[in-house]
């Protein structure tokens, strides 16, 4: 298979304006809509390789899906980084996972790191935006998808702290895993930002795009942080052991993933309420990395929050090992179960599935709510493999599961899209992308959401390097005039 992921992580060269080619099937009358998916491009940057997963710049493909079929673009994001490197014809900016050539002379005190724009995608407030939890969202146009500029909430995300705080960023941090009150269509983020004093920021945004005064809560270390749950009355946050070594970071000696330590011990999880940001709750619980959560709620006075756990958070250097084709294991996530008792100190875990995979994804309906469903990309629980080739389906009611294997293929995030016909929970159907590792292709799906049959394939023009997160723009259809 690594001779299989190589070549799924070639450079995109092209960037297209196309009608997509049916394979096999036809869209459901049901789905009409823009998808949108963001993952990286490019792997590599004037020649030298990117030294991880995810440091390859952001393209943001834009799929229609209409009555004639489907309509295909894909552009990249063209950060000021980007647009500075490639008109230099060389690396200028070190990044999450890569100094720059040349030692430590290059990168030495080079505060300042790129903005890959590679992690999600999601149209909000009028607004489409690509993300990166290390710094600003970029907007983009929502047809041609031509790179706006950098994204600021007018002004919010303007680094306020202390003048040497501001040398160190200009600007906050907003990450690309926002959660949506089903309820009120308010927007709730964090980012986790670095200072003289580590700190959460927290983030509400209102349907309209307008964003309050960003909270912000003091950490004791920076801690890596990738998503957090958001329920009823609260967001959740699981603050891993694992910190980064901010000194030996700016220094150049190492980059930032090579400093993360502190793994093993336990997690502290803190509850915010969502009025104003005060923490409501504090637990520890068992050590381990959740980079997802697949969904949180409240049942009584307990809040329970669901998440893809890891026993421990890859190294950056076991990350190598496995892309490189020289690791002997391959961790596999596991859904638990996590129980916050609120006014105690008690916190119970319980493992649902012990191989559960990765890229959570639930029906929308159910955000915030207690819920059955759970689909996601999963390595082969069979084989020692690093790469996933599956689609699961979960059913935590009845603790089943369903695969759909697809061979060598390399498959994406699924997304669910409810049918907007049908109320009941995994009513819809699952839309991804997989790698053709035959064709040197992507091809876009649209499966069952129950049964993960194929309903219908579409063939792009050339191949897209697996990707991360996306979004669904759902198009309603307009009501017949009164006769």
């Amino acid at each position: 298979m690594l001779d299989v992921y190589i070549r799924a992580t070639q450079t995109v060269e092209d960037e297209l304006d196309t009608q997509l080619d049916p394979v096999e099937g036809q869209l459901p009358t049901g789905l009409r809509g823009l998808l949108y998916r963001n993952g990286p491009g490019r792997h590599e940057i004037c020649g030298h390789r990117y030294g991880h997963p995810f440091d390859g710049d952001g393209m943001i493909l834009r799929l229609e899906l209409s009555d004639t079929g489907i309509h295909y673009r894909n552009r990249y994001v063209r950060t000021r980084e980007l647009t500075e490197e490639l008109r230099a014809g060389r690396p200028l900016y070190r990044s999450f996972g890569t100094n720059l050539p040349g030692g430590l002379a290059r990168n030495a005190l080079r505060l300042r790191f790129k903005n890959a724009a590679n992690t999600g995608v999601i149209e909000f407030g009028g607004k489409l935006l690509a993300l990166w939890e290390g710094g600003l969202p970029h907007a983009l146009d929502k047809d041609t998808l031509a790179t706006l500029g950098r994204y600021d909430f007018q002004g919010r995300l303007r680094n306020t702290f202390s003048p040497l705080e501001r040398m160190l960023n200009t600007e906050l941090p907003f990450s690309a895993h926002p959660r949506i009150c089903p309820e009120t269509g308010v927007l709730y983020n964090f980012g986790t930002a670095n200072g003289f004093k580590p700190r959460l920021m927290l983030y509400q945004v209102q349907p309209d795009g307008r964003m309050a005064a960003p909270g912000h809560i003091t950490l004791k270390a920076l801690s890596f942080v990738h998503d957090f749950v958001l329920t009823p009355n609260y967001l959740v946050f699981f603050l891993p052991s694992v910190v980064f070594d901010v000194p030996r970071a700016l220094s150049g000696l190492a980059t930032p993933v090579d400093t993360l330590h502190g793994s093993g011990k336990p997690t502290r999880v803190i509850a915010v309420s969502r009025d104003d940001f005060r923490v409501v709750g504090s637990w520890l619980t068992e050590p381990g990395f959740i980079f997802h959560f697949s969904n949180g709620f409240q049942a009584g006075d307990d809040i329970v929050v669901d998440g893809l756990r890891l026993e421990d958070l890859p190294s950056a250097a076991q990350v190598r090992e496995i892309i490189e084709g020289r690791a002997s294991m391959y961790p596999q996530p596991a859904l638990v179960r996590t129980t916050l008792r609120l006014g105690m100190q008690q916190a119970d875990s319980e493992v649902l599935f012990a191989t559960a995979g990765d890229l959570p994804t639930i029906d929308p309906r159910q955000h915030t709510r207690d819920y059955r469903f759970l689909w996601t990309a999963a390595a082969p629980s069979e084989r020692n493999d690093p790469f996933q080739t599956q689609i699961l389906c979960l059913d935590l009611l009845g603790r089943t599961e369903q695969r759909r294997d697809f061979g060598q293929d390399i498959v994406g995030e699924p997304l669910f899209v409810p049918d907007p016909h049908n109320r009941q929970e995994g009513a819809g159907w699952i839309l991804m992308l997989a790698y053709s590792a035959a064709l040197h292709r992507s091809e876009f799906y649209v499966l069952d959401a129950t049964s993960l049959a194929t309903l219908a394939r579409y063939r792009l023009p050339h191949h897209v390097p697996p990707g991360f997160h996306g979004s669904f723009v759902p198009v309603v259809p307009a009501a017949a005039p009164a006769s």
